[in-house]
């Protein structure tokens, strides 16, 4: 086996065999596999980091950090120390870890406050602890909320009293940071309301106030049903003057372009109910619903007789002719009846929430010709929109919000220059449909491209002058011989020449199988000759 000193020799020698070309090549060659085989082995020793926790308070990512830190997981904070990323591979057991541990707590502090307790701890202690545990679980929950970013409950606990008339309800505020400029539902006010006062023992709703760190007041006491109703119906309102809006807008944006219409939609919303009970009778339709037949009849008697006393005397004043002699029987029928009329009785409640008119505002942008100018610039020149244009413009947004003339409905459609700041048209980036394509597979085809160089120049090149040294050696040993041999005895020249013959036959036979070889070593050879 070679020595290493053998080794740099054997390549030293080649390295000067190369002409300056090759030689120049052959460096640049080196070069750029030597920093391509850099440059994987430093993207593939690069970790590859995944989020473990995002959104985190400065509290949260303190503790989790230094969690991190005792278990030696490597880490790196983005986004203002919000965002914690470890490696990939560590990513769930990290999760498991700090759930395991009770981490992210959301901010703030909560119930394992009691986690750590003294034995001395004062009653009133335990009571200000019990507040601050609830305060702080209370926020955790309504950071649940997609709007919310923060938020902060302050509750103010009454110290009890002995007496009842004393007695004072405790009461509750709660500050919200909202994410940009998210909002949040009227229901979704009331459920935090609701969700502080059940979380509180003798809170009331009205005792409950909600604002945000920009001032604005979101809840107060006189939040009732009422209130909380003309919250949603003023949403129910917005909503369809939103969907109006849009379909007017994306409608008209698809003739003149995006961006170059406007559209304004206000709904007068009828809210009020009406209840109507309506009873039709039907003379025609009578039925008997009841009858009552009464007959009476009395018979004659003696003028001078019959029973004394009132019924006697009453008897004898209703005869027609009552003087002593007999006289005809008296008969009466009474009948009663009952009739019901056909009665039709219908009860209607309107529902409420119909549109009673829509008022509908639209700006179209007009066109813009290239006009030379004095001196030669290109100005644009506004062109506004024809009666024509306007008129169909009208029709269309008529049509799409369902234009109604007996309710009174209103749409003005008007073409106006739009600020031409607002009309941006966005740069096609070139390179940006290629981008995820280059990266899977740049390295690789540079890794490709260097290794195809390398055996091209360097490998080739080396295989083929140790050929030719293999070459030189075979054919140096036949003409040595050849050489020896015009010294020899004469007695065996004749014995040699049909061995001379069969060495140049040899030489003949190697150079055939490869002339291009056998001339660099005859060009070789005339270089040192000379």
């Amino acid at each position: 086996m070679a020595s290493p000193t053998e080794i740099f020799n054997q390549i030293l020698a080649i390295i000067k065999r190369l002409t300056l070309t090759q030689q120049i090549v052959a460096a640049g060659i080196i070069v750029l596999l030597l920093g391509g085989l850099f440059s994987l082995v430093f993207m593939g020793g690069k970790q590859n980091n995944s989020v473990l926790f995002s959104g985190l308070t400065p509290e949260d990512a303190s503790a989790v950090v230094t969690k991190l830190k005792e278990q030696n997981v490597p880490y790196q904070l983005a986004e203002g120390g919000t965002v914690i990323l470890v490696p990939s591979g560590q990513v769930y057991d990290m999760r498991l870890s700090m759930a395991g541990q009770g981490l992210p707590r959301g901010g703030g502090v909560g119930f394992e406050l009691f986690d750590k307790s003294s034995l001395g701890t004062t009653d009133f202690v335990q009571r200000l602890n019990y507040q601050r545990a609830i305060q702080g679980e209370l926020a955790r929950t309504i950071r649940q909320f997609s709007q919310v970013k923060d938020a902060r409950v302050h509750i103010a606990t009454p110290k009890e009293s002995v007496f009842i008339e004393d007695t004072k309800p405790p009461s509750a505020s709660v500050s919200l940071t909202m994410v940009g400029r998210e909002k949040l539902a009227g229901n979704e006010i009331q459920a935090i309301v609701n969700l502080v006062a059940s979380a509180i023992a003798g809170l009331s709703s009205e005792n409950i106030t909600v604002v945000d760190t920009a001032g604005h007041l979101l809840y107060r006491k006189e939040g009732d049903e009422d209130s909380l109703l003309s919250a949603t119906q003023l949403e129910y309102q917005m909503k369809i003057e939103k969907t109006l809006r849009l379909k007017v807008q994306s409608m008209l944006e698809e003739v003149v372009g995006f961006d170059r219409a406007s559209a304004r939609v206000t709904a007068d919303i009828d809210f009020s109910q009406e209840e109507m009970t309506e009873e039709n009778y039907d003379p025609d339709g009578q039925v008997i619903r009841s009858e009552q037949l009464l007959t009476e009849q009395d018979g004659g008697g003696e003028s001078a007789g019959g029973i004394p006393g009132v019924k006697g005397q009453l008897a004898t004043f209703t005869e027609a002719g009552g003087e002593g002699g007999g006289a005809a029987g008296l008969r009466r029928n009474n009948v009663v009846r009952n009739y019901e009329i056909t009665r039709t009785t219908r009860r209607v409640q309107g529902a409420s929430g119909g549109v009673k008119r829509l008022s509908v505002a639209v700006m179209v942008d007009g066109t813009y010709d290239q006009v030379e100018g004095k001196d030669g610039e290109m100005t644009r020149t506004y062109v506004p929109r024809s009666p024509e244009e306007i008129a169909w413009f009208m029709k269309m947004t008529k049509n799409a919000i369902g234009y109604d003339e007996e309710r009174g409905d209103q749409v003005e459609v008007v073409s106006m220059p739009f600020h031409i700041s607002s009309i941006v048209e966005p740069k096609p980036d070139k390179m940006e449909k290629w981008s995820a394509l280059i990266e899977k597979v740049a390295m690789p085809l540079i890794l490709l491209i260097v290794a195809g160089t390398f055996l091209l120049f360097i490998v080739k090149p080396v295989v083929r002058l140790i050929s030719e040294q293999k070459f030189l050696s075979e054919a140096e040993g036949p003409v040595g011989e050849l050489a020896g041999g015009a010294v020899m005895d004469e007695e065996e020249d004749l014995s040699l020449k049909p061995r001379a013959m069969t060495d140049k036959e040899r030489i003949y036979k190697l150079a055939q199988s490869d002339p291009e070889r056998a001339a660099d070593l005859v060009r070789r050879w005339l270089r040192e000759e000379t």
